[in-house]
């Protein structure tokens, strides 16, 4: 059974509506021009009936005065008649009325013959004068009647054609009428209503419930609004999740600096103790203690420039764009990440010391921090991998174009189009906000740099970041 969505219902009841109303316009010119027909044809018999009578006039003036003038006249005017009864052409008329027309002809030719028989019998003095007479008038009453049938007949089918319009016209009138509220039924049952269930329901998403809209229907064009926007409620539900964990990152974040700050004291005292004890030990002490007091030294600077670098990154800081060493920014990101790559994985930097770009240190950095974690988090499944962040060799005039390579599970070709979407994430709940790539696009936008991937599923991604180049002197 062939089923018509939205669209196509409203289409074909416009496409009824119009056909009727169509049918209905053309039907009443149609009939309007009749009647115009006929008006005319009224007018024509009318021009007859008053020939007859002006005709008959002279005939009895003829008889009551015995004017030859008058006779005359009357021939004349018999003769006008036949003429005007001959030159009907260019009207419409129906069969009987032809037929009547044709009739009235024969009537007018016969009382003419009979009025040239009386003059004849009146000149002559003969004695059958009465007779004559008396045919004349016979005949011309049969005309005048006849005139006066075919009069009435032509108005009575006009206002039959007026009666059969004024039927057509309430009969439009009921189908229009029927049609409008069978449209307005369907439009409010089948588009309003389903409009007002995501209205509220869009309502209630706001005080923070997310409902879903019932779908009764999965064939039209509402259904499938109402499809999407339940695909809508479901990712609004899932993208407050992650922007709850993303608070919760942020927040982790904050106290993270605190941390860096209380940590910064107590590196400060090992350093200053280790410092003052090899002062004050000087030449008494044995080689593998100074090594250990040296170790602890060095380790601390680190511990220290490990901190610097958190609290840096988490410090919330205007974009300052500045010529930079670009190893020396990868390295620092290296640094701040690098508990974070497994036992397993290689992390390899191939990137020359004399290459300079102007950007925000900080803010590449953690570009750089976010794609060195999802690649981690792309080889959580592998017991062995690699990370690679190198310079292409071939490089486009005034632009340097970084690449962080992994060997992790790839990205699928689908997701491509998407993957610096806002809030788009393949990971599971609580592993990623959706934010990170998003992020780093901007930044790099910002450098007036690109940033592009290419990815093979089961054989790693490939991020390439293009950023502007400064001649370093």
């Amino acid at each position: 059974m062939l089923r018509l969505n939205v669209r196509q219902r409203i289409i074909a009841g416009f496409l009824i509506l119009s056909i009727c109303l169509g049918g209905q316009t053309l039907f009443s010119y149609k009939q309007l021009l009749l009647v115009e027909d006929k008006t005319y044809s009224v007018e024509f018999i009318d021009d007859v009936e008053s020939s007859i009578l002006n005709f008959r006039r002279q005939e009895k003036n003829y008889l009551l005065y015995g004017e030859k003038s008058s006779y005359q006249l009357a021939l004349s005017e018999i003769e006008e008649t036949l003429e005007l009864l001959g030159g009907h052409a260019d009207l419409n008329f129906d069969e009987a009325m032809t037929d009547s027309i044709i009739e009235l002809k024969k009537t007018i030719s016969e009382y003419r013959d009979r009025i040239v028989a009386m003059y004849a019998a009146a000149t002559k003095q003969k004695r059958n004068l009465d007779d004559e007479v008396g045919k004349l008038r016979e005949i011309g009453q049969e005309l005048v009647f006849k005139a006066q049938s075919i009069a009435d007949l032509e108005r009575a089918n006009i206002l039959k054609i007026n009666r059969q319009l004024r039927k057509q016209l309430l009969f439009s009138i009921l189908a229009v009428t029927f049609l409008f509220l069978c449209t307005l039924y369907f439009i409010t049952k089948r588009i309003v209503g389903p409009l007002k269930v995501i209205e509220e329901t869009t309502t209630q998403i706001a005080q923070g419930n997310f409902a879903h809209v019932d779908v009764k229907n999965m064939s039209d064009e509402i259904s499938k609004v109402q499809i999407a926007f339940n695909r809508m409620v479901s990712e609004l539900e899932h993208r407050q999740a992650q922007l709850v964990q993303a608070q919760k990152m942020s927040s982790i974040g904050t106290l993270s600096a605190g941390i860096a700050h209380q940590v910064n004291n107590p590196l400060n005292n090992i350093s200053t103790s280790a410092q003052i004890l090899q002062g004050e030990l000087k030449e008494s002490i044995n080689p593998f203690a100074k090594k250990l007091l040296d170790n602890i030294e060095t380790e601390t600077a680190r511990a220290r420039d490990i901190v610097r670098g958190l609290l840096e990154f988490a410090r919330c800081t205007e974009l300052s764009l500045r010529t930079v060493s670009l190893k020396n920014v990868v390295d620092n990101a290296v640094q701040l990440v690098s508990s974070q790559i497994p036992s397993g994985v290689t992390l390899e930097v191939n990137v020359p010391d004399n290459i300079f770009v102007h950007l925000d240190p900080q803010r590449m950095g953690e570009v750089l921090i976010n794609l060195i974690i999802n690649a981690t988090q792309a080889m959580k499944e592998q017991t062995s991998g690699f990370i690679s962040i190198s310079v292409l060799k071939e490089q486009v005039e005034d632009f340097v174009t970084l690449v962080v390579s992994d060997s992790g599970e790839g990205i699928p070709e689908e997701d491509l189009p998407k993957v610096f979407d806002p809030f788009f994430t393949s990971k599971d709940v609580g592993e990623g906000t959706g934010l990170g790539l998003s992020v780093a696009y901007g930044i790099i936008e910002e450098f007036d740099g690109e940033i592009r991937v290419e990815s093979t599923l089961g054989a790693g991604s490939r991020f390439y970041i293009d950023l502007p180049l400064r001649h370093h002197d």
